[in-house]
């Protein structure tokens, strides 16, 4: 898992708009422009599965919708509990969708590259 951890931190690093989430920067970095936020838990095989769709979208729409406010984040609800139970998560992997701040629900049909990338197109 600490493997897991240094990945998602580097990718954090490179991709601009890439954010690990937690309860210290959660509510001050989702209360600016629109979020599509991936909660997950690192033990569950579909949140394993759905790990390189997820990659590949943030990384292709990167620098398109960095200049539009739009930006990616992660949860560990693992780690991080209480930001799960917060936005009602109930299954993992799950893509939730932030306007300024606030929640607008699961992005529907949220677990594949095309829906996730008409959806972050559309905002």
């Amino acid at each position: 898992m600490k493997l897991t951890a240094l990945v998602t931190a580097a990718l954090a690093a490179v991709v601009s708009s890439y954010t690990v989430l937690d309860p210290s920067n959660f509510d001050s970095k989702t209360q600016d422009g629109y979020w599509l936020v991936k909660y997950y838990s690192p033990t569950c095989p579909w949140s394993r599965r759905f790990a390189p769709t997820w990659e590949k979208v943030y990384k292709d729409l990167d620098d398109t919708l960095a200049a539009s406010d739009i930006f990616f984040g992660e949860v560990d609800c693992k780690a991080h509990r209480s930001l799960c139970d917060a936005a009602d998560i109930d299954g993992y992997p799950t893509v939730v969708y932030y306007a300024q701040g606030i929640n607008k629900g699961e992005v529907p049909g949220g677990q594949s590259y095309e829906t996730l990338v008409d959806f972050a197109q559309s905002i």
